[in-house]
């Protein structure tokens, strides 16, 4: 226990203290902080420079000359001119004393022409919005309804009551994306941090010192988890600071449904991201420091860790694709919350997004559990052998035949 304890307070206070993690830590720390704090410096110009802006100039001839002036009353935030011509229209926009212009052919249709067409033009739905309303006014005065009577049936909406017994999808997505990706992310780094620790060690000889002094046990699991530690750190301090940041600027994202429910997680599912981001981080960083060891050079651990990175990506992308698509609970899915390499992301995914019997989730759990406990002690046995081990790295059956002896 006493050499595990040193090279775990090695290991975390090495990586700690290196110029990747604190410039890693105070990219994410201004990153946060000039996001959570830019509707507070924005809302003022915006609010300023809203009053300044001009409406879009707006040419329009009805050759009926009943829904020009109905067009021109109801769109206030535009400056309409009713022409008498199509060719006065056409050569105002042309001239560009107008933004676009339109031409009503029929109650229901118009030509629409614009030079150039923005990205968020939304004139043609305002358009169709008023020319609707008018038809459905007309019409039901045929009837012989009065204006009250029309009034109060075109503004009639429907009201609906939402009862939702499980998670809201829509409300979850975001946070559950972000946690993932974070989970992705720490795995990928940290890993490989893992493995070229191990590499240099071992191709600088330091490797035949250490194991003189201290376990091949102690050494694995005090440089996996001090490293765990490292980044779980990171990772709970960002998360923190990004909490304070909103808290400070809560009434500017009161707005922003998908910002606002990032910070409204459960605290049943902030529970649950702790035990799938460990555990799930263990398994991979185990295997990740046993591949280390079977590196002669530092040129091997990309040979070495890329079946085990491209494992790591299947078990990203698959949860990723089904949330997106809205099938988190997809065969495919309730396979992966069981499999050990995926269930950290699959079955979290599924947590957040859905509703799972908490009798699947504690045997998920309890596989992961019992997974790194196995794969911690193969972990192990690969490192006692692969440290002693130089030239070119071994093939994967020549590893399980060491293992058999």
């Amino acid at each position: 226990m006493k050499q595990f304890t040193k090279v775990f307070k090695f290991e975390f206070l090495n990586i700690i203290k290196s110029k990747a993690f604190i410039f890693l830590t105070l990219i994410l720390f201004i990153g946060t902080t000039v996001v959570l704090f830019y509707p507070r410096f924005t809302e003022g110009k915006k609010s300023s420079s809203a009053g300044e802006s001009k409406p879009t100039k707006l040419a329009v001839f009805d050759s009926s000359g009943a829904l020009g002036e109905y067009i021109k009353e109801g769109m206030t935030s535009y400056e309409v001119t009713l022409c008498k011509t199509e060719k006065e229209a056409d050569a105002l926009l042309a001239d560009e004393t107008v933004d676009a212009s339109v031409v009503i052919t029929s109650p229901l249709s118009y030509i629409y022409s614009v030079n150039d067409m923005g990205l968020y033009d939304e004139t043609s739905n305002v358009i169709n919005e008023l020319l609707q309303l008018k038809y459905r006014e007309t019409r039901l005065a045929e009837f012989g309804l009065t204006e009250s009577q029309i009034a109060e049936i075109q503004s009639a909406v429907a009201v609906p009551e939402y009862k939702i017994v499980g998670n809201d999808q829509s409300q979850s997505f975001l946070y559950t994306y972000i946690l993932m990706f974070m989970l992705y992310i720490s795995v990928i780094t940290y890993g490989q941090m893992i493995a070229q620790s191990v590499a240099t060690e071992k191709s600088s000889r330091a490797m035949e010192l250490l194991i003189t002094s201290a376990k091949p046990d102690s050494l694995i699991f005090g440089k996996v988890l001090g490293t765990g530690f490292a980044g779980l750190s990171q990772m709970l301090i960002v998360l923190l600071w990004a909490v304070v940041c909103y808290r400070i600027n809560a009434p500017y994202w009161e707005d922003n449904f998908f910002v606002a429910s990032i910070f409204d997680m459960p605290l049943s599912l902030i529970a649950y991201t702790l035990v799938f981001f460990i555990l799930g981080f263990l398994i991979y960083a185990f295997l990740y420091g046993a591949l280390g060891s079977l590196a002669s050079k530092m040129e091997d651990i990309g040979t070495l860790t890329t079946p085990l990175t491209f494992v790591m990506i299947i078990a990203f992308m698959v949860p990723i694709m089904s949330i997106s698509s809205g099938k988190v609970d997809s065969a495919v899915m309730k396979i992966l919350s069981f499999i050990p390499f995926c269930s950290p992301m699959a079955m979290f995914a599924r947590i957040a997004m859905s509703s799972v019997n908490p009798v699947h989730i504690a045997i998920s759990i309890a596989i992961l559990v019992l997974s790194n406990i196995g794969i911690g002690y193969i972990a192990v046995l690969i490192y006692r052998m692969g440290i002693l081990m130089y030239g070119k790295p071994p093939k994967f059956t020549q590893v399980l035949k060491q293992l058999k002896k």
